[in-house]
Order: structure tokens, then C-alpha cells, then sequence
């Protein structure tokens, strides 16, 4: 399943509108509908803010999807 189908499905869990969770965002209604269409990809801040309104771990959605976080290695060790 794809990051946006997951964003919107959890919009939805929680009763929540596109243009509820746009402005929350500070983004338009168009901008959260192409997300959530696989249209554009979100930042990083609006999926921190996305994890936060619907309640949800963004790491594991990134994971679940092949999209593997790690601290950078040092060049100098």
C-alpha cells in the first residue's frame, strides 16, 4: 500500500477532512489531495505533522513501505 492511500486512510480513521487537516498543515486542500494520490510525496515536516495529528508512528509507516531511517555513519571513524 502506498504512503498516501496509508495517510489518507488514517485522515479518515480519524473523521477528519482534507481541509481540517490542510489547514492544520498550512498547506492547500489540492496539496493534501496530492499526497494522499501519490501525486507529490510529502515533506518531512508535514509527515511529522501528519504522524502527529493522526496519532501515528511515521517511522514504522516509512518502514512498512521499504523506506529505512538509520543515523548517518561518520566519514571520520
Amino acid at each position: 500500500m502506498k504512503i498516501g492511500h496509508q495517510l489518507k486512510k488514517a485522515r479518515e480513521s480519524k473523521r477528519l477532512s482534507q481541509h481540517e487537516v490542510s489547514d492544520l498543515l498550512g498547506i492547500s486542500q489540492k496539496t493534501l489531495s496530492n499526497i494522499e494520490s501519490g501525486k507529490t510525496q510529502p515533506s518531512v515536516i508535514h509527515l511529522a505533522k501528519m504522524g502527529d495529528i493522526y496519532e501515528m508512528d511515521i517511522l514504522k509507516l516509512l518502514s512498512d513501505n521499504g523506506i529505512h531511517l538509520s543515523p548517518q555513519k561518520s566519514l571520520f571513524s
